[in-house]
């Protein structure tokens, strides 16, 4: 009765946590910040560097999973009229960018800071947003790349897999800790890069089975468009595991629970008792 007790107070107290957090609201703010900040980032930096413009559409499409057809949907979204590029940026165009740039980090700092209930770092946060920015695109830029050289075969497809699940990982282990300005230990860091990784693996996971098909259809019906919408679709559900995997990481951390601890009750629970067993046999005919 006491453990049945302890679980229905860390159900509730986990279910009461995510009502709190507001995923969809949350989530949606997130999507739409990713859309109009971040994205114009990261095309033109693409642009600019010497993997041309395809560089930012191909972020997107490995990061969902898309099949053929509903990559070259993408392309033809990214690519800009007349085969023009980033020639050369303005100071106000810089600042924009880094704006762009900062603000996504700064997004998911505040994330952290709700979460684990921790003081707002200010602008005194500014330097680790822009650390946090530094690898997010090192890690776009090195997954991306490897992607391209790995995914040529089935066995490289399965490497790369494995190789994006565990780099994903090591970046979230790495940014909750510089985002929380170290005020969250490396332990306590770990749970939300873990869950977070365990909920992009499956979005991912389900936007390979369902978003390139959606693509392709709103393409037809809506022009581009109809992919934005869709894609703004995937960066809704990104930020729902992104908010959710750290609500479910601080429940983790404060609750106490251990993930051996839970398999060994599961394995307890799941065999008869000595007593149960022999009354068992003793009501058998």
């Amino acid at each position: 009765m006491a453990r049945r007790r302890m679980r229905r107070a860390l159900r509730g107290d986990l279910v009461s946590r995510l009502r709190a957090a507001d995923l969809i609201n949350g989530a949606m703010n997130l999507a739409a910040l990713i859309l109009m900040m971040f994205f114009p980032f990261v095309i033109a930096l693409a642009a600019a560097s010497p993997l041309g413009a395809g560089g930012a559409a191909d972020i997107v499409i490995r990061r969902m999973g898309l099949n053929h057809d509903a990559a070259m949907a993408v392309e033809r979204l990214f690519t800009p009229r007349g085969g023009t590029t980033v020639s050369g940026w303005s100071v106000l165009g810089v600042l924009w960018l880094v704006l762009g740039g900062v603000s996504l980090a700064a997004s998911i700092q505040v994330v952290y800071e709700r979460v684990f209930r921790l003081s707002p770092a200010g602008l005194r946060g500014l330097r680790n947003q822009v650390v946090w920015l530094t690898g997010l695109l090192v890690f776009l830029a090195g997954s991306t790349a490897l992607g391209s050289v790995l995914t040529r075969t089935t066995v490289g497809q399965a490497g790369y897999a494995l190789a994006v699940v565990v780099m994903t990982a090591l970046f979230l282990w790495a940014g909750a800790r510089v985002l929380t300005m170290g005020r969250l230990s490396w332990r306590a860091a770990w749970p939300v890069a873990f869950f977070t990784t365990i909920g992009l693996t499956g979005l991912g996971g389900f936007s390979r089975l369902t978003f390139s098909a959606t693509i392709v259809s709103n393409e037809s019906t809506y022009g581009p468009i109809g992919v934005v919408f869709t894609i703004l679709s995937w960066l809704i559900g990104f930020g729902v595991v992104m908010i959710g995997g750290a609500v479910v990481g601080s429940w983790y951390v404060e609750a106490g629970v251990s993930v051996i601890d839970v398999l060994k009750r599961i394995s307890t629970d799941s065999r008869p008792r000595h007593g149960q067993e022999h009354r068992q046999r003793h009501r058998e005919p």
